[in-house]
């Protein structure tokens, strides 16, 4: 389970986790700043370490971490750049790499960092082309590759990488295509494969490779299926599966894969499951679970596994809660754990809208950033059974929360005055 978690908790995301297990990153939006939480190591609550949050440019969208814990990046979505951090590993603090920020194309939506560590790949929405830099080892700066930008096509979604870094993929927002390219080694440089663009359905959302590196799978948010290409071994041109696609339910979000290569898993907001299929390991087509679709909550967006495989979560974005399920290791079937699903507000925050919920290193904690209320919920994972508890203190209030709380006090101050002239 090991490298699919690690990939998935080093982002691009809202929110990553320092590899040590130590310190929780989330950017805010409307603050245009990154906050820093050091995790207490027993109970898992989260503290502002100090000087946090530290700034970014205009609308910082995602946070990505190196797998060495050293550097921190952030794409900002209207001012066109990176930001890019030097991590403290004493204590989580950031402080700007020099040069930073890099440069992109318009509407950066997210950076991902190859396998490797030596390249960064950044899509761009609104200028249609992806930002290739090279990543200096010693400082983490982005220097622009010889070839600096290399056209997508409109408006590309997110840049998506194979675990080995052999090839990358695009999927483009209100088209019907995937770009896809191979990846060159020494240089970094992205080379169209083959017969790419490929067709997909209609608007794909996220794009997901196999661990093995066989196969690409694409979820298509308006046609609510998915679409399943093998991946040739020479030059990593697609072709498609049997049976591809794959129907699934309406308005299909995120998908994951089973570290064991025999499931896979999508969440459907609209209709308020989750799909689970098993896949066939030599075409890599996908078969329903019996009893699938399996029920989650309202608007399920983002389902996320337990390192040990064990459980599967997803946050019910307009439920405001968590639910969660075991995993049968033989035939991938979903049962909820006791008590799901597990609310992620409190009595005074009912309405929390948990976003991409995220599972420390050891597997003991679950947190949730919530949107638009500025604040993180925080659970312990019981090991046995998969059980969600509250930390004391959850939801953790962000950064950005106490100002606020402090505008809309100002706000009912003003209010209060003018009733009483009155």
């Amino acid at each position: 389970m090991r490298e699919n978690y690690i990939n998935d908790r080093l982002g691009p995301r809202l929110s990553i986790i320092h590899p040590s297990g130590r310190y929780f990153y989330t950017v805010n939006w409307d603050r245009n700043s990154l906050s820093v939480y050091e995790v207490h190591p027993e109970t898992g609550a989260l503290s502002s370490v100090e000087g946090s949050p530290f700034p970014t440019e205009k609308h910082p969208r995602a946070v990505t971490g190196d797998a060495a814990g050293n550097y921190v990046y952030v794409v900002n979505w209207d001012s066109h750049s990176v930001s890019g951090f030097n991590v403290d590993p004493s204590t989580g603090s950031v402080r700007p790499i020099r040069g930073s920020p890099f440069a992109t194309g318009l509407r950066p939506r997210n950076v991902r960092l190859h396998s490797s560590g030596r390249f960064a790949f950044v899509s761009n929405r609104d200028s249609g082309d992806i930002s290739i830099f090279v990543v200096q080892s010693e400082t983490g700066a982005l220097v622009p590759a010889v070839v600096s930008r290399v056209l997508a096509g409109p408006r590309p979604r997110y840049t998506f990488l194979d675990l080995q870094g052999r090839y990358a993929y695009a999927a483009h927002q209100g088209a019907r295509t995937l770009s896809a390219y191979a990846v060159d080694q020494f240089t970094g440089q992205l080379r169209p494969v083959p017969g790419a663009p490929i067709a997909v359905g209609l608007d794909p959302r996220s794009v997901l490779v196999d661990l093995t590196g066989r196969f690409v799978y694409v979820v298509n948010r308006g046609s609510g299926d998915v679409a399943a290409f093998v991946i040739h071994p020479q030059d990593g041109s697609l072709a498609a599966v049997p049976g591809s696609p794959f129907k699934v339910g309406r308005r299909p979000f995120g998908m994951h894969l089973h570290s064991n290569g025999k499931f896979a898993y999508v969440a459907n907001s609209r209709t308020n499951d989750i799909s689970g299929f098993s896949i066939d390991p030599d075409s890599g087509s996908l078969l329903p679970l019996p009893g699938s679709p399996f029920v989650a909550g309202v608007y399920p967006v983002w389902p996320v596994f337990h390192p040990s495989g064990k459980f599967l979560y997803v946050n019910n974005y307009k439920s405001n809660d968590i639910s969660g399920y075991t995993i049968d290791q033989a035939t991938g079937l979903l049962q909820g754990v006791p008590g799901s699903p597990f609310h992620s507000g409190t009595r005074w925050l009912p309405k929390t809208h948990p976003r991409e919920p995220l599972i420390d290193p050891s597997g003991r904690f679950l947190y949730a950033v919530n949107r638009p209320v500025d604040s993180v919920s925080a659970y312990e994972i019981d090991g046995e059974t998969g059980r969600l508890a509250p930390m004391a203190g959850s939801p953790f209030r962000s950064d950005a929360f106490p100002r606020i709380m402090s505008w809309k006090s100002k706000l009912l101050s003003r209010i209060k005055l003018q009733l009483n002239a009155q």
